[in-house]
């Protein structure tokens, strides 16, 4: 997957007086990946590449080497993709238009999932079309919402991401590695960021795919994502003694179930669609249990694709 993320980078269109330098964290303890770096330099053989190790496993320690990296080298802006995903063409020159239109801080764009792997069953692509449904209308949301001058609401993830690095350099922000492996560094990133003022937007026109490995195209892929995101987000708020965190958590889970049962009975006339999401709203369910519990879930601890 990897190797196809690079081969879509060294497609890109290049706007004029950008110049680009590629930055390759390997999140490992040993160096494994010199091969297919020295391969991705010959393919964009106008632009540097900078690979390093980061041995302390987790990705918000990857990402904030990267960004350690971007502000060493003295960059401008700095952009992420995921190892997992492919960039459109235009991807580069469409989130600078929208950063530099309002010069924004931080810029996001979708990512949308790219077909099924070919060995996938007909149940795999089954919870792919459920998956694709819940990502699209996601999508659309945020779309909406952009359309009625909520940019800022929008959340903003790094599998398609850009950011001005002078914000970081003046703030200090960075993402959180106290994480770990848990997975939700991007979206405390953002929220973080908003604390201190940032600008932030959202365009609908810089694409970006992921790869679906057939070993996520399961309800129980679905369900352990929802519960292990969920209980990061309930063990952020920090409210476990708050009155009125738990009547909002309670009103939460209500809501959750309420979607849960609708999906499951759903199913059979949505062609078993709706189960992804019943496997995701159960998994939230558990996730704001455990999250209250004061327990986070080790995502990331586990790696699938190739």
């Amino acid at each position: 997957m990897l190797l196809n993320l690079l081969k879509s980078y060294s497609r890109m269109n290049v706007p004029d007086g950008v110049r680009l330098h590629f930055i390759i964290i390997e999140n490992n303890e040993t160096a494994s990946l010199d091969q297919a770096v020295e391969s991705f330099r010959e393919q964009v053989p106008g632009s540097t590449v900078q690979y390093e190790l980061e041995t302390r496993l987790g990705i918000a320690f990857a990402r904030n080497q990267a960004l350690e990296a971007a502000l060493a080298a003295g960059g401008d802006i700095l952009t992420f993709a995921d190892d997992d995903e492919t960039v459109e063409e235009d991807w580069l020159a469409q989130l600078l238009a929208a950063r530099d239109a309002q010069d924004c801080d931080i810029v996001a764009s979708p990512v949308r999932l790219a077909p099924p792997p070919a060995g996938a069953s007909s149940w795999n692509r089954m919870i792919w079309s459920g998956m694709n449904r819940i990502n699209r209308n996601s999508e659309a949301k945020s779309i909406r919402l952009l359309e009625m001058g909520k940019a800022k609401q929008i959340k903003l993830a790094t599998g398609s991401w850009m950011g001005k690095l002078e914000f970081f350099r003046r703030t200090g922000l960075r993402f959180d590695n106290t994480l770990g492996l848990a997975g939700g560094e991007d979206w405390q990133l953002w929220t973080d960021a908003l604390k201190l003022g940032a600008h932030t937007t959202w365009t609908p026109h810089a694409i970006c795919y992921e790869t679906v490995p057939v070993e996520r195209l399961t309800l129980r892929y679905q369900y352990r994502r929802s519960r292990d995101h969920s209980s990061i987000l309930i063990e952020r708020r920090n409210s476990r003694d708050s009155k009125t965190g738990s009547l909002q958590m309670f009103a939460s889970i209500l809501g959750r179930a309420w979607t849960l049962s609708y999906c499951i009975f759903a199913a059979p006339l949505t062609g078993g669609r709706t189960l992804v999401r019943a496997a995701s709203c159960l998994g939230s369910i558990v996730g704001l249990l455990r999250g209250r519990l004061g327990y986070t879930s080790p995502h990331y601890q586990t790696t699938d694709g190739f």
